[in-house]
């Protein structure tokens, strides 16, 4: 399928006839604003050309798009709104985050064809695939176009059939400026030729932008590339130098000869004897060995290699500090310098808890706030929402759970079984379980008695 297919054929001049294209009258009635060079530059410049913003985006988006999404149906709405909180957290319980989950929804299959969205998108993704592009374009350009390819007729009139993420490098939106604040009236993509969308077709999910103007541009996300331009561009500029420095840094210097008795004319045959000398050291196998000449020589560096540059250096920098762009733990990507973390299941736990679980919760809130307003299911109970229990290293830490639970005498051994999702064996009573044991040996400090030493003792 080709890249235009997931289109309707529309020309632009057909869905947005009351917003023409004249200038005049675009300011007059609505304006395009287009920040394509910026937006290109992050996707040529920064996922494609640099290594470390490629290994960033993929290691958060890889961790993102393993959830699975179901269709819910709200059963407590008081429930549901404390389990969105406690899951914005940065430190989740997630035994509490499951019950109060089970507590709020109940798994809907009544919708077959939301149901089926949520596997299938369209025909040439899966839905982690979609996740992944829609998290991955957030992450570059710090926006994310959904389209939309909604029912035009019957009773799923409205609803969307299929699901694509469009490029938002070739996005534009179409602001109305005489409104404040200035208000979305239709997308634009700009790719090869012109093709128009309406705001029911598009979702949009973005970054906060504080960067106003009047043509609309807090519209658009703000990309978390903008504020590492700098970074980014040394880091460009570094592997490029480095590159440049093998490929033509040519000799290293030059060995000449530093002698009186040394004739330039005649003593080329000297020279020539010293370079053979030189050249037959070189290999692993004469590592440390000494070249000898009876004349006395000098050396004249005229390169300076990728470390006297501080290229490598530099590199290291540049990672840690597009890593702290994207609240990644730098040493998940190989920096042996930064153990922020005991434990590479800790490091995983803040790449879940900073970054993954932020851009799911930003998509399902959308995607659910376009559900119930331009998607065709206005009025329902029903909520689409990721798993969160597939992230086993949010479980508390077992050993450390253990050790505090033993001291817990005040929970009983059933509550205790709870809290360690342990299942409770059947050949030990209910009744038993969910008594309270306390230790023996204990005593209040006005219980203690002194030892008293007898007299003939003390003698």
């Amino acid at each position: 399928m080709g890249l235009f297919d997931i289109f309707t054929k529309k020309k632009i001049n057909t869905l947005f006839p009351t917003i023409p294209m004249s200038s005049q009258i675009a300011i007059e009635r609505g304006i395009v604003t287009w920040q394509g060079a910026d937006q290109r530059s992050f996707v040529d410049d920064g996922y494609v050309a640099n290594d470390i913003v490629y290994s960033i985006i993929k290691l958060i988006t890889d961790k993102a798009k393993i959830a699975p999404f179901h269709v819910y149906k709200v059963v407590d709405e008081k429930a549901a709104k404390k389990y969105k909180s406690l899951a914005a957290q940065k430190d989740i319980n997630l035994k509490e985050l499951e019950t109060l989950h089970k507590k709020a929804y109940e798994l809907y299959t009544g919708d077959q064809r939301l149901n089926e969205l949520l596997k299938y998108p369209n025909e040439e993704d899966c839905w982690s695939d979609l996740v992944e592009q829609w998290c991955g374009f957030k992450l570059i350009t710090g926006n994310s176009f959904i389209y939309g390819k909604l029912i035009e007729a019957g009773n799923n009139q409205g609803k969307p059939y299929e699901l694509f993420a469009l490029p938002s490098q070739f996005m534009a939106i179409i602001a109305n400026i005489n409104v404040f604040p200035p208000t979305r009236a239709g997308y634009q993509l700009y790719y090869g030729q012109m093709w128009s969308f309406d705001t029911r077709e598009i979702l949009h999910d973005k970054y906060f932008n504080p960067q106003w103007g009047v043509t609309g541009g807090q519209l658009y996300g703000q990309s978390p590339l903008r504020a590492a331009a700098k970074n980014l561009t040394r880091s460009n500029e570094a592997k490029t130098a480095a590159v440049a420095s093998f490929q033509n840094g040519g000799p290293a210097g030059v060995l000449f000869m530093n002698d009186e008795r040394f004739d330039p004319t005649s003593g080329q045959a000297q020279a020539q004897a010293l370079k053979t000398a030189v050249s037959q050291k070189g290999g692993s196998a004469n590592f440390n060995s000494i070249a000898v000449s009876g004349y006395k020589v000098d050396w004249k560096q005229i390169g300076l290699s990728p470390v006297e540059l501080n290229i490598i250096e530099s590199e290291k920098w540049d990672l840690k500090a597009l890593c702290n762009i994207y609240g990644v733990p730098s040493q998940l990507l190989n920096d042996s310098d930064s153990k922020t973390y005991n434990n590479q299941r800790e490091g995983e736990k803040a790449l879940t808890l900073r970054c993954a679980i932020p851009l799911l919760n930003a998509l399902t809130e959308n995607l659910n706030r376009k559900l119930h307003t331009d998607w065709g299911y206005k009025g329902t109970n029903l909520y689409v929402d990721y798993d969160i229990s597939v992230y086993g290293e949010l479980e508390a830490n077992k050993s450390e759970q253990t050790d505090w639970l033993d001291k817990a005498w005040w929970i009983s051994p059933k509550q205790k079984l709870d809290i360690m999702n342990i299942e409770v064996p059947d050949y030990i009573p209910t009744e038993e379980l969910e008594k309270l044991y306390i230790p023996t040996g204990l005593q209040t400090i006005d219980q203690f008695q002194p030892l008293t030493i007898p007299d003939n003792l003390n003698s």
